[in-house]
């Protein structure tokens, strides 16, 4: 007769789980601490919203849980016959969770001075470890110790009294597998956050859940947010200019004689001196991948006759025909654009770390002041994350290629998704908004490489370079602009629409590396009806468009940007734009341009005869400390009047 043999109790199963839910408690606790210690920043937080931080915050916890203690967890449950294995898997295990401790011991001393977790410190530090150790045995002396005295008696235990050993039994051969496999899955998943198809889960994730910095904060934490950025590698260019000089130097620069500074601690947030009331004024916002002026005709003189849409917005808009992307990257075009804020060296990207700090939320001020917003992107929805950082910008609704029907029969399959889909889904978002005001976006993308083939019709170049390919696309996307348009008229909502078409960075062009090349991007404001065509020949850049909407828009709640109104013509000869080249940093004037490495000029391109290096060096490590030092210091906008 078979008797079934009874099941046996494993304690690594058990130690196991305990280790995963102490850590989870051990995250929560410091959570608990970090609301209590500085409630003063949280107290906008309802009850519901601070339950939430607590619930969704596990998600974080967990996934920086199952990266470093998970495979030492799977490494425990192997059955392997060795006790000094066993404690060896014990005391790593106990090391991780000091190490986390410690973490989040040094986030919560860090957080009251910068209102937000541990970040790019992380990067800068590591190259520094002289204040490392200075910090440690100073102000973080007696949790290190309380730390160091907690694994010590971790380890005097496991040595001492932990006496488990493992012994093979075939009988149990199935059961130790279905651990394993158990153990994978939560590594796997607890790594990524979800159970979806995207990308593991990131900082930026936290707006999905949180539905304001302060919640966004309680959310997360300080191991999340160190390794997030941490990871990203090394980073050390530091400028000696003086802050306080920088500041003021910005200031004069930026703030309009009609603006005032309402706050010093917030030098660049101003407002007008005015009360002024919101306008009937929509905005549709086309940001354009990777558009060149070079291959538009009226922009460059060519005769390539694959933007004939654009060319006749070109003639009816407002067109900057000196207009400059801050970065060679979409996120640098998308943060330029949407927050008037630039992704300098040395601080965290944007959806890495970034966006912990304060900024101005253009659309979340419109949605509050009664404007729909709107967000959407051709390519994936976690493409550069950009739809939760759209919901960090105050969005009330993102979208992507998910989201999006195929309209028309396409020869081949376009990774970035098609233009003429995201402008029809965003024509249509428009059209149910029409009894409000709206702002929506759409982020293009059937100009980034590799080029997918669309129509026959758009195929008037038969060649196969890269040039071709582009040009090819570009007319697709040219094409749908105007179907864009076209529904606008005859919908009703043209005539009292600002377009705003603007390039994230340009693509292809001329083989030069001149900065006036390399940066320069189209850029028209497009309202027949509002606006009188004309030509703007000063410098302007990406940062000057949400001082400029803001202003169209009639706003009169604080905001702040490296920019000024692009429409305002007083003292254009002082406009410049500030760039971002690698590690470089770089600034544009009329006159001529300049390259540095924040110790020194790389190069300097002149354009006049009377362009003055010096004066430019000097505007550009003001630009770049400015923003630096406000960013870094979470001191570039605050909701609090």
């Amino acid at each position: 007769m078979w008797i079934k043999k009874p099941k046996r109790s494993d304690f690594r199963v058990k130690l196991s789980i305990a280790v995963v839910l102490g850590a989870l408690l051990m995250f929560a606790l410091f959570r608990l601490a970090l609301l209590v210690l500085n409630y003063s920043v949280f107290d906008s937080l309802s009850a519901g919203e601070i339950i939430g931080a607590f619930w969704n915050g596990m998600r974080f916890d967990l996934s920086v849980i199952a990266l470093f203690i998970g495979p030492v967890i799977l490494l425990f449950n192997l059955p392997v016959n060795s006790v000094r294995y066993v404690k060896s898997c014990v005391l790593l295990m106990a090391a991780q969770l000091v190490i986390m401790a410690g973490f989040l011991v040094a986030d919560l001393i860090y957080f009251p001075y910068v209102k937000r977790h541990i970040a790019e410190e992380i990067v800068q530090i590591s190259a520094d470890w002289g204040f490392v150790l200075s910090y440690m045995f100073t102000k973080a002396l007696l949790p290190l110790l309380l730390l160091l005295f907690l694994f010590g008696l971790i380890g005097v235990f496991v040595h001492k009294i932990f006496k488990y050993r493992y012994v093979f039994d075939p009988y149990y051969a199935k059961g130790e597998l279905t651990k394993l496999v158990v153990c994978m899955l939560f590594i796997v998943l607890g790594i990524r956050g979800h159970l979806g198809l995207g990308k593991p889960i990131g900082i930026a994730d936290v707006y999905q859940y949180a539905s304001s910095p302060a919640a966004a904060a309680l959310t997360l934490n300080g191991v999340f947010t160190a390794y997030q950025v941490g990871r990203k590698g090394k980073i050390d260019i530091r400028s000696n200019y003086p802050a306080d000089k920088a500041i003021a130097n910005v200031q004069k620069m930026l703030i309009a004689p009609e603006e005032i500074v309402i706050n010093e601690q917030y030098p660049l947030m101003r407002q007008p001196r005015s009360a002024r009331s919101p306008k009937d004024i929509n905005f549709f916002i086309v940001l354009l991948e990777g558009w060149h002026p070079y291959y538009v005709d009226s922009l460059s003189g060519n005769h390539f006759g694959v933007t004939p849409v654009f060319d006749q917005i070109v003639k009816d808009g407002v067109n900057f025909t000196n207009a400059y992307a801050v970065g060679l990257r979409s996120i640098f075009g998308f943060a330029g654009v949407l927050v008037g804020v630039p992704l300098v060296p040395g601080l965290p990207m944007f959806g890495y770390g970034l966006e912990l700090t304060s900024f101005f939320r253009l659309p979340g001020a419109m949605s509050a002041a009664g404007w729909n917003t709107f967000f959407a992107q051709t390519s994936n929805r976690d493409s550069y994350r950009l739809c939760a950082l759209a919901s960090y910008l105050g969005v009330q609704d993102s979208y992507g290629k998910e989201d999006m029907r195929e309209l028309l029969p396409y020869i081949s399959r376009a990774p970035f998704g098609y233009d003429y889909d995201g402008l029809m889904f965003g024509a249509e978002r428009a059209k149910i908004r029409q009894n409000r005001n709206f702002l929506g976006t759409v982020f293009t993308g059937i100009t980034q490489a590799p080029f997918a083939r669309t129509l026959e019709r758009f195929d008037k170049y038969k060649g196969t370079t890269w040039d071709d390919r582009f040009k090819n696309a570009l007319y697709y996307a040219d094409w749908s602009i105007g179907e864009l348009l076209k529904r606008a008229k005859e919908e009703g909502w043209f005539d009292n629409t600002v377009f705003v078409f603007v390039a994230d960075y340009p693509s292809g062009g001329p083989d030069s590396d001149s900065l006036y090349n390399k940066f320069r991007i189209p850029l028209v404001l497009y309202a027949p009806k509002l606006l009188k065509p004309r030509t703007v020949r000063y410098v302007v850049s990406q940062l000057d468009i949400v001082p400029t909407l803001y202003n169209l828009a009639g706003l009169n709640v604080p905001y702040s940007a490296l920019g000024r109104d692009m429409l305002d013509g007083q003292n254009a000869s002082g406009r410049a734009a500030f760039v971002v080249d690698g590690e470089n940093i770089g600034l544009i004037t009329q006159k001529g341009a300049i390259r540095h490495n924040r110790r020194e000029v790389v190069s300097e391109e002149k354009i006049s005869d009377d362009f003055n290096a010096q004066e430019a060096e000097e505007t550009l490590l003001s630009l770049d400390k400015a923003a630096y030092t406000l960013l870094k210091n979470n001191t570039w906008y605050t909701d609090e009047q």
